[in-house]
């Protein structure tokens, strides 16, 4: 061997236990849907052809955390499991790490077949952008409370835009009458069966928490019902119990709201890109914390395969819609919500 070669070799970067564990506690800090952290990760012993000890680091569904109501054909699960693996990749660059990411290197069956693998190809320096979206990581949060009205500037949505793409997913925001129109009609019509379906309500009841929890959807940032609210887009009913939830300033409690929202979305729907669609909800996401945005989904309309339809033909068929956020400025009167709990590292990562 060269001294060229055995340098390169002795310098080859190691994901060993302590780092994935690390990796892994960034990576559940992931939103994903009704909290119910669908992930597992796996430190790989070996790769196939002679990779070394602990070489990569797997991510697979778990499958006993997907809601078989609200999510049948596990398109949430891939998001969530998108989201967690963009926030995985962020915490390797920070160590300054080249990670090389396959998604579903086995074959695209979610509930037997690895989601993606993450493998070490070498060291590289993260660059600033890459820093503020890390950093942005503990900050992110879904707020569902009326925003501040100020409307986003054309350069904001570019912004967003950007990360999108920067994912293999596409961003628009719309701005069109009709179209918004058309939005919150299918919205309603999403709430209004949610509402009347009795599984639905059942499996909205089993993660739904009133006491301290690691999963699940905590009181502290449900807004109940009984508060007066008008709304343009109206958001996925989750109040199921009426205890102590998120407060609303009294101030915006009456007035109707008129949300920037935006469509994320890819051109085909495969596995694949449900993955990368939830890789680019979270770049997204994590860039509009950055830009002191917050955001709650409205993903209601596409949970429904019927109106899924009608909501890409609604959408003029550019593609299929995987996520609809709310975004906009928090009201400086709301008080902050707390962090949602997450499972613990050891619940979610097996090593050999």
């Amino acid at each position: 061997m060269s001294t060229e070669a055995a340098q390169s070799v002795s310098c080859s970067p190691e994901l060993t236990t302590g780092l994935a564990r690390e990796v892994v506690a960034t990576a559940v800090a992931a939103p994903s849907i009704h909290n119910t952290q669908p992930w597992l990760w796996y430190l790989d012993p070996a790769l196939p052809g002679g990779a070394p000890a602990g070489a990569a680091l797997t991510l697979r569904a778990d499958v006993d955390r997907q809601l078989g109501v609200v999510d049948p054909d596990g398109r949430q699960l891939l998001l969530s499991c998108g989201a967690a693996l963009h926030n995985a990749t962020l915490a390797l660059r920070m160590h300054g790490l080249d990670p090389r990411i396959t998604l579903f290197p086995d074959g695209d069956d979610l509930r037997t077949r690895p989601l993606a693998r993450i493998a070490l190809a070498g060291r590289r320096p993260p660059v600033d952008a890459e820093c503020a979206l890390a950093a942005a990581i503990p900050h992110r949060h879904t707020d569902r409370r009326p925003f501040d009205p100020r409307p986003l500037t054309p350069s904001t949505v570019d912004r967003l835009r950007v990360a999108a793409e920067a994912q293999g997913a596409w961003l628009t925001a719309p701005t069109d009458r009709t179209l918004r129109l058309q939005v919150a009609v299918l919205l309603s019509r999403a709430a209004w069966i949610e509402a009347h379906d009795t599984d639905y309500q059942a499996e909205l009841a089993l993660w739904s928490r009133t006491a301290p929890a690691p999963d699940g959807i905590p009181r502290s940032v449900v807004v109940p019902t009984e508060v007066t609210r008008q709304s343009e887009f109206p958001l996925r009913d989750l109040d199921v119990d009426l205890t102590a939830a998120a407060g609303i300033a009294p101030e915006l409690a009456g007035s109707i709201e008129h949300p920037d929202i935006l469509l994320i979305g890819t051109d085909a729907d495969t596995p694949v890109d449900r993955l990368r669609a939830g890789e680019a909800m979270q770049r997204v996401l994590l860039t509009a914390t950055t830009l002191g945005l917050v955001t709650s989904p409205m993903s209601q309309a596409i949970d429904m395969a019927g109106l899924r339809e009608r909501f890409r033909a609604a959408t003029g068929g550019l593609g299929h819609v995987q996520m609809i956020l709310r975004v906009g400025y928090p009201h400086p009167d709301s008080p902050a919500t707390p962090a949602t709990a997450r499972r613990r590292v050891e619940d979610v990562l097996r090593v050999p």
